[in-house]
């Protein structure tokens, strides 16, 4: 119980220093999901802890992705006029970002000859985890690979989303928005609300009705691209 306790605390210790440093100079190289995983890495490697032992030590947080998933669905209530609204670009912009994702992810697996575990779980990496998790278990991937590719795929888009955003001809808000919510899930949706509250609405919304539409699917597609 003392290690239970104590793991969390350190967890969240480092996640709330993390988000402080974040919050007041704005880079980011400061992010929390590039720092607080890298601290966290190098502590468990030098105090010689094993992943698992990590893993069984903070499972009540592995335990909260799922009042975060139901609790998704306050921005939607919330931004319900907003929808109707923007339905059509939110229509194109979801399905348009779930063949995109799976087609890509099931490509890579062909072309690099992935074992099938390894290829069913990078098929969940462009949707936020909650969802991803959902989609990996239905695939008979592993949770474990498939946090991995969530969070580097969601690393990679938001450090390469700002540049390639500058060299795109898109001057709407809400197309930008919704571009960083589906290439980076929740670190982009929060890049985007650092932007401007419209980006970040439509990044939120994108992130949000893409991974519902992956669970739905992805399981076909995958299917049919692997």
């Amino acid at each position: 119980m003392t290690a239970l306790a104590g793991w969390i605390g350190v967890t969240w210790a480092l996640y709330l220093a993390n988000m402080k440093l974040y919050r007041r100079w704005q880079r980011l190289w400061l992010s929390p999901m590039l720092v607080t995983p890298g601290v966290l890495i190098v502590a468990i490697a030098a105090l010689g802890l094993s992943y698992e032992n990590y893993l069984n030590a903070t499972r009540p947080l592995v335990w909260m992705i799922g009042p975060a998933t139901l609790a998704m669905a306050i921005p939607v209530y919330q931004h319900r006029g907003y929808i109707r609204q923007w339905w059509p670009a939110l229509l194109c912009g979801t399905i348009t970002a779930t063949v995109t994702a799976v087609a890509s992810a099931a490509w890579l697996a062909r072309c690099f000859h992935l074992p099938e575990t390894v290829s069913h779980s990078l098929v969940a990496r462009s949707i936020s985890l909650p969802f991803a998790f959902a989609v990996s278990d239905a695939l008979a991937g592993t949770r474990d690979l498939t946090t991995l590719f969530v969070v580097v795929s969601g690393i990679v888009g938001i450090v390469i989303g700002d540049f390639a955003l500058a060299l795109l001809p898109l001057r709407s808000e809400q197309a930008r928005g919704a571009s960083l919510g589906a290439i980076a899930q929740v670190v982009g949706a929060a890049r985007a609300h650092e932007q401007s509250p419209a980006r970040g609405v439509m990044a939120s919304l994108t992130m949000i009705f893409t991974g519902a539409l992956s669970i739905v699917v992805a399981p076909f597609l995958s299917r049919l691209f692997l």
